[in-house]
């Protein structure tokens, strides 16, 4: 069955064979670009599955009114905006958000959902130098999020009103969490330009943060990750002691604690607040205990291949209060929930 993806990008267009194409840069002037992704297959995500994403559509500044009418009026009560991580390509991100609809559609509960994904310029490059220059790329997106958000928010309104119980999720994997600080720093606020947390908190209900790499004091910082605290309902933040991009390659290159280890050392200090740690470094089962072969070998993509972390988020993105999610023990000597396997 076909997937739609809606997208927004700051990246370049790429005039060339491949029709609606997005290329590793800005694109001039930092413009804003807005269309549709028709994937056919979300069991290839390999290159050779990029030949089965068509995209159309597209539109400088935001979403056609075509468009706008489809987002609001899609069947799904649940809509879901993925920020990606590092290192990848523009219809690679297409095939990953496809994926994740498919992923969470699947889960228990299930949570079908109309799907937004906002993509930065990332090289699509595996390499250290390529991470420093992905990292930067993203900070330098915030102001296209910022024109993204405000281009898309009468059609975030229009979708809650289009039906009860219908409900709005932002999901940040990885390096999509620089993006996301950068992009709430750029667009939340009183300045001219800027849109109030209360505007986007009618819009917004969860935001889920999952292997941060972010600084580990991201949350508490005037700049950092806390302001998604004041645009929703509640913020959920994933993490997994046992990363290993984020602790080999992360930390070394800036030189502080990633958020996504074990969350901010402070934890404590949040109880009250509108935010939940969940650890899910005992949510990692075999496939080959012999072989010590995980299910999630770099502990860091959990979010996308563990079913009881993906039932987690689907619970969050319900709204379903944390004592009524399964498998979660909770501890209040640090104030987070231990995600265990299903027994």
């Amino acid at each position: 069955m076909a997937v739609t993806v809606y997208f927004g990008t700051n990246r370049n267009a790429i005039l060339g064979p491949v029709p609606n194409n997005f290329g590793t840069d800005f694109s001039p002037n930092g413009g804003l670009a807005c269309g549709r992704a028709v994937i056919t297959s979300v069991a290839d995500e390999s290159e050779i599955g990029n030949s089965n994403i068509a995209i159309d559509a597209v539109t400088a500044g935001g979403f056609s009114p075509a468009l706008q009418t489809e987002i609001a009026g899609g069947n799904a009560k649940h809509l879901l905006i993925y920020l990606h991580g590092f290192d990848y390509r523009f219809r690679e991100v297409m095939m990953r958000a496809a994926m994740l609809g498919d992923w969470f559609g699947k889960g228990s509960p299930k949570v079908p959902s109309t799907l937004l994904a906002f993509t930065w310029p990332s090289l699509g490059s595996l390499s250290i130098d390529a991470y420093r220059t992905d990292y930067r790329s993203s900070g330098l997106s915030g102001i296209a999020f910022r024109s993204f958000l405000q281009a898309a928010l009468p059609t975030l309104r229009a979708f809650k009103q289009g039906g009860a119980n219908r409900r709005v999720t932002l999901l940040a994997h990885s390096m999509g969490n620089h993006f996301l600080r950068a992009g709430l720093a750029a667009a939340v606020g009183t300045a001219p330009g800027q849109i109030s947390p209360a505007d986007l908190k009618t819009v917004v209900d969860r935001v889920v943060l999952a292997a941060s790499d972010e600084d580990v004091d991201s949350l508490s910082r005037p700049d950092g990750l806390g302001t998604s605290l004041g645009i929703c309902d509640r913020v959920y933040l994933y993490y997994n002691n046992q990363d290993v991009p984020l602790s080999l390659i992360s930390r070394p290159v800036h030189g502080i604690g990633r958020l996504g280890v074990d969350g901010p050392p402070d934890k404590e200090s949040f109880l009250g607040h509108n935010i939940t740690f969940v650890n899910c470094s005992a949510a990692n089962p075999f496939v080959n205990k012999k072989k010590e072969i995980r299910l999630d070998p770099q502990w860091h993509q959990y979010y996308r291949l563990v079913p009881e972390v993906r039932n987690d988020i689907c619970g969050a993105m319900l709204g379903l209060d944390d004592t009524a999610l399964p498998n979660r023990t909770y501890r209040k000597k640090g104030n987070y929930w231990r995600l265990d396997l299903a027994k």
